[in-house]
């Protein structure tokens, strides 16, 4: 009824140029800039996102959720993985759900009744939007200064669980399809080389003052990879800023050289 009475007024009046003026500000716009990036999604699997970024949800999360964004070329399609890596997604198939995966490989040698069997093609990324934020990867040079990334790990402390920050450089970005549960699923993934702490917390917060951690942001790593192990395939929703990487020299007789990581703060407008 009040809708009614306000079209009846508006048809009355619909020779005033200043109401006809007015009127225009109150259309519906399309969205544009960063915001836009958000417009895919519905509210639901946006704050999912969102839940998922800041560790705010319990459920286990395998890559295949939505997400604001896209993979971006330039990409290589129908790629084999190196049998590392390989055995590595094997792995995290096993770690992300109530299943049971094999490789090729061990499908032919073990009874594979009831297993799913891993197929080795994927498709890489050199990048990946996520929402307005563009992550390059060392799969191409040309995008290697936005590779430096940083991701949340949950640890054990002394039966407490702790959260930490650990930076790594992206190899490349790979979607890959599985069938599970008769259904072909795609999982959206990273693959991290994930770099080694400083030899003790004196070093990586060396740049904080009086010895409190918590008044820089600015951490020392080392310039060395850990060892290729699970962790280094996330889903890609877990990658939570960039970082800007530049050399930093500790000592005084000996110089040694360590990774000073700047991280790069992330918004979400939701």
């Amino acid at each position: 009824m009040q809708n009614w009475r306000i079209d009846n007024l508006i048809s009355c009046r619909s020779d005033d140029v200043k109401l006809s003026e007015g009127l225009k500000l109150l259309r519906s716009r399309s969205t544009t800039g960063t915001l836009a990036a958000y417009d895919e999604l519905d509210f639901g699997e946006l704050l999912q996102f969102r839940q998922i970024f800041c560790q705010e949800i319990d459920d286990t999360i395998n890559g295949s959720e939505p997400f604001p964004g896209e993979m971006l070329k330039p990409s290589k399609n129908r790629v084999a993985l190196p049998n590392d890596v390989y055995k590595i997604l094997t792995d995290y198939y096993n770690s992300a759900y109530d299943h049971q995966f094999l490789t090729i490989a061990e499908s032919t040698s073990t009874n594979s009744g009831g297993s799913i069997v891993v197929p080795n093609i994927v498709n890489q990324f050199a990048r990946v939007r996520i929402a307005a934020e563009i992550f390059g990867s060392a799969m191409s040079p040309r995008y290697l200064k936005n590779a430096y990334i940083l991701a949340k790990f949950v640890q054990e402390n002394q039966g407490n669980e702790t959260t930490d920050l650990y930076p790594g450089q992206v190899q490349y970005y790979f979607e890959h399809t599985i069938r599970i549960s008769g259904e072909p699923t795609t999982h959206l993934l990273a693959f991290i080389r994930w770099y080694e702490p400083a030899p003790n917390r004196h070093i990586r917060f060396y740049t904080s003052i009086d010895e409190n951690e918590n008044n820089s942001n600015i951490e020392l790593w080392q310039n060395n990879f850990y060892d290729l192990r699970r962790d280094c395939l996330i889903p890609i929703h877990y990658i939570y800023s960039r970082f800007v990487s530049c050399n930093f020299v500790v000592g005084k007789k000996k110089f040694v050289s360590y990774q000073a990581v700047i991280p790069i703060n992330r918004q979400f407008h939701i």
